[in-house]
């Protein structure tokens, strides 16, 4: 922790009861105050005089390390009327008056007693995540809070919408996509990752795993449960068991070595760049023993098509400040400035020059 103190990033969080009078730093609990500290990823300025004087900032390229070709694309697709009619339906920032959703998150944020707070999350969140979902009907809830604050609030869950599945039964267009694209690496020799984002109480993997299987494809879910030290070599022992492997890009961050799925399939968009890229260079490694192909896939005029869109500005912007690429501009926490772009812009019908590629090798 000495260290972290005078090199690292510490975080100091405390929680404030709704009425209660701070003196000092801390956690209100109604007898004493607590605070909690965590120390996180990343270092200080302060310790660049100890390692510029000792370092070589290098690429992989300079290297000469021998690297795999490297192919990357951005795939959009349209969805279908019903998907479309639902989600615009859902939404409707897009409308004049505005309806749907926004209508309500709107009108949430101008209570005076606060309760309405994070109804514009709960507004982005459902049509961020319902276009991969559609398979299934769903409740939008908003968890609305009575009293206190942070770990004390009170909230009471409430229903603002409800939708039901579109093409119960029957492959939405990115699915059918995500079969065919599998089918094909498969005949040419190649295994696959397929990246999600909802892998928590709205997971779809086990959706995507059996559309998989009905194809006759072998696949596997890596789960979090697994720990990160034993997930290199829970791979090596299952990696002849399954032709596709499908996991949250989160879980390889720490640094796995996938050269044996030579496809990456970003069938989810994470907001954050870091871990676009980091889980992108899990399958771009030196010694490759095939060439490298990489797709981003969304579905046209929604919420991920904006935020991919959005990264593809960063992204152009980080290569003039690098003057390369843009990984070491990287931090992981740089999904919130992306979101607040996002969100603006769809909020105030700001289009979004599309995206064609992410991440150059």
């Amino acid at each position: 922790m000495e260290w972290a103190e005078q090199m690292g990033l510490i975080k100091r969080t405390f929680y404030v009861d709704e009425h209660a009078t701070v003196p000092d730093d801390g956690a209100y609990t109604g007898r004493k105050f607590f605070e909690t500290v965590d120390e996180r990823p990343g270092i200080s300025p302060n310790i660049a005089k100890y390692i510029l004087p000792i370092c070589i900032f290098a690429s992989l390229q300079d290297m000469g390390l021998p690297l795999p070709p490297y192919d990357k694309e951005v795939v959009r697709l349209n969805m279908t009327p019903s998907m479309k009619a639902q989600y615009e339906a859902l939404d409707g920032s897009q409308n004049e008056p505005p309806s749907g959703l926004f209508k309500w998150a709107l009108e949430e944020k101008k209570r005076p007693d606060g309760t309405g707070r994070g109804a514009i999350g709960v507004w982005w969140s459902a049509i961020f995540n319902r276009p991969n979902a559609m398979f299934r009907a769903e409740q939008v809830i908003f968890n609305r809070r009575i009293s206190g604050k942070g770990r004390f609030a009170k909230r009471v869950p409430e229903v603002v919408a409800s939708v039901p599945a579109v093409h119960s039964g029957s492959l939405l267009p990115k699915e059918e996509w995500l079969l065919s694209t599998i089918k094909a690496q498969l005949a040419a020799g190649r295994k696959s990752i397929v990246y999600v984002r909802q892998t928590g109480e709205r997971d779809i993997q086990e959706h995507l795993a059996e559309i998989f299987t009905k194809a006759g494809i072998r696949v596997e879910i890596m789960s979090p449960a697994i720990q990160p030290n034993k997930r290199i070599d829970w791979l090596k022992k299952n990696i002849g068991k399954f032709d596709v492997l499908i996991t949250n890009p989160r879980l390889v961050e720490v640094g796995l070595n996938l050269t044996m799925l030579p496809t990456a399939i970003f069938y989810e968009i994470d907001p954050s760049f870091y871990t676009l890229y980091q889980a992108m260079k899990r399958v771009f490694r030196p010694f490759a023993p095939k060439p490298v192909q990489v797709y981003f896939a969304v579905y046209n005029d929604t919420a991920e098509a904006t935020i991919l869109d959005v990264m593809g500005e960063k992204f152009l912007s980080n290569q003039l400040l690098t003057g390369q690429e843009i990984g070491s501009a990287l931090v992981p926490d740089d999904a919130g400035s992306v979101l607040q772009v996002a969100i603006y812009r769809t909020m105030n019908h700001v289009r979004t020059k599309q995206v064609t590629g992410l991440f150059g090798s």
